[in-house]
């Protein structure tokens, strides 16, 4: 893959996670998220249980929200195939925690959020062609 290609890739995961995950920096806008997260899930009949939230949970939600945040921003604005392998593999632990907690019997909702950390994995880590060199004149 053309290394310009990769690194838009590397942005729309970015913005990807921007958009998904910033109602999780706040403690308002994650509790609403999460009644409609368990709204929806229910008018779907979906297999698991979302449990009601305790403070832990919300400082947790917040915890990871806030950083996501600031990381996308950092891949928003200054992308590399460095930070593009790095999200790579967080998106690969990222799918093996919430396939366990599926399979522990939180809702089926997470496997949405999988898909697109599967994806967005395997695309990061894709061959790319090196750049190059920059003629210095």
């Amino acid at each position: 893959m053309k290394h310009i290609r990769f690194l838009s890739i590397v942005r729309a995961s970015a913005w990807y996670d921007l958009l998904v995950t910033w109602p999780f920096a706040t403690p308002w806008t994650f509790v609403w998220l999460y009644g409609s997260l368990t709204a929806l899930a229910q008018s779907l009949a979906l297999p698991g249980t979302l449990h009601a939230l305790d403070a832990t949970h919300i400082l947790l939600a917040n915890l990871l929200g806030s950083v996501v945040v600031v990381w996308s921003l950092a891949r928003i604005l200054s992308p590399s195939t460095q930070l593009g392998r790095l999200d790579g593999a967080a998106r690969f632990l990222f799918a093996a925690w919430q396939i366990h907690a599926y399979l522990s019997g939180a809702s089926a909702i997470v496997l949405g959020f999988t898909f697109f950390e599967l994806v967005f994995g395997v695309l990061q880590f894709l061959p790319v062609e090196k750049s190059a060199p920059v003629s210095q004149a």
